[in-house]
Parts: structure tokens; C-alpha cells; sequence
């Protein structure tokens, strides 16, 4: 963030400006003036604000460059997530094969879960170790309509099926998966861990980007 830099003598010209407010004929250009200089930020008011922005936007940055990870119990799946929430990457252990498919896509519906887990409690913990940083928070209405614009489309569902109907998946129109399935008999047996793990991820990925377009609509409105 670029700080302004402050003149010396910022007190005094605002206290000047006010002397020379007071001597303007009463009215509206006087009242619009008066509003004006009572909204004057003071300089430990404007450091203050300074630091904070600087704070959240070095947190922000550091978010940006993490990754999430969950596995379900049996650790036959592990799930990446962004700090968004986007995947980066579904890996299936080579002894997948000894699940059916609706327990392998079970697995990697925990695994996403685990990953979800991860990501919500280090924003968590980001807030009780920041707790100045909400405080300062100004209400935001335009963000508050937004959710409620997303909060109404909860429902929604966003899926894609490979060509070949080897999987298919779910999302919310915040791009949470809501459901995966091996469609194909004997899926977990019949393709190796490394393609069926590439072919989930671009599955889930392809329902993401449909429900990521939606939501940039909603958003747009």
C-alpha cells in the first residue's frame, strides 16, 4: 500500500480552514463546507487505518500462496484445495483398486471434506489472532446484498460427466463438492490410480468452472 504523506502542518491547516469556514455566510455552502472538515481524518486515525491495510494485505497475500489438504480415514484419497476453495489436485492411493466405486468416491468425498476443514479453521484462526483487523471492518452493504444473492442460490447444482461416463460430479455455485461418482464397473479396478486420479480432478474441476460462471453472473447483477 502507498501511504500518503501527511504535511507537518496538516493541524493547523485544518484549524485555518475551519477559522476561514466560520466567517462564510450561513448556509448551504457553509454547512457542506463544516461537513467537510468534521469528517477530517485525524493523523493517528489515518496511520491506524494505514497499518491495518497493510496488515490485511500481507495476510492476504500469504493466504493466497497456501494449500489445503484432507484424506479420509483410510487414506485411499487425498484432496488439494486453493485458499478459495478451488481444486488443485485429487490423488488416489494404487490401492484403491481394492474399493468399489461408490467407496472410492466416498473417499475422495472426505477427503474434500478434510480439505474444506483445514481451510475454514486457518481463516479461523486468522481472525482470533487479528481480532483488530475485523474490528476496524467498515459495514459493507454491497457485500452483504452479494451473499444474499449467493445464500438464494444455495441450492443450485453444477455437474459434468466425462465423455465416457467414467465420473461424474457436483458443486455448489460456490464450487463445494456436493457429490462424485464412478459410473463405470469396475472403475477403481480396470484404470490406473495416476488417470483416474488426473480424470477426477479434471471432472470436479470442469463442475467447478460451471458453477464459478454462474456465480460471476450473480455477482455481475
Amino acid at each position: 500500500m502507498d501511504r500518503i504523506d501527511i504535511p507537518e502542518d496538516y493541524e493547523d491547516r485544518v484549524e485555518a480552514a475551519r477559522r476561514a469556514a466560520a466567517r462564510l455566510p450561513a448556509g448551504p455552502v457553509r454547512e457542506g463546507v463544516d461537513r467537510a472538515l468534521e469528517a477530517a481524518p485525524g493523523r493517528d486515525r489515518y496511520e491506524q487505518a494505514a497499518d491495518l491495510a497493510e496488515r490485511a494485505r500481507a495476510l492476504t497475500e500469504e493466504l493466497a500462496t497456501r494449500g489445503f489438504d484432507g484424506t479420509d480415514p483410510g487414506r485411499f484419497a487425498w484432496v488439494r484445495l486453493d485458499y478459495l476453495g478451488r481444486l488443485v489436485a485429487i490423488a488416489l492411493s494404487p490401492t484403491v483398486d481394492r474399493l468399489s466405486n461408490r467407496a472410492a468416491a466416498d473417499a475422495v468425498e472426505a477427503a474434500w471434506d478434510g480439505a474444506e476443514q483445514s481451510r475454514s479453521e486457518h481463516v479461523l484462526n486468522l481472525e482470533r489472532a487479528h481480532p483488530d483487523l475485523l474490528a476496524g471492518r467498515q459495514p459493507d452493504r454491497r457485500g452483504d446484498e452479494l451473499r444474499d444473492r449467493i445464500a438464494a442460490r444455495a441450492a443450485d447444482r453444477f455437474e459434468h460427466t466425462t465423455d465416457d461416463d467414467l465420473c461424474a460430479a457436483e458443486t455448489d455455485i460456490e464450487g463445494r463438492l456436493r457429490g462424485f461418482k464412478f459410473l463405470v464397473p469396475n472403475a477403481t479396478i480396470d484404470t490406473e490410480c495416476e488417470e483416474l486420479s488426473a480424470r477426477a480432478t479434471a471432472t470436479v474441476q470442469a463442475a467447478q468452472a460451471k458453477a464459478h460462471e454462474a456465480l460471476a453472473a450473480v455477482l455481475a447483477r
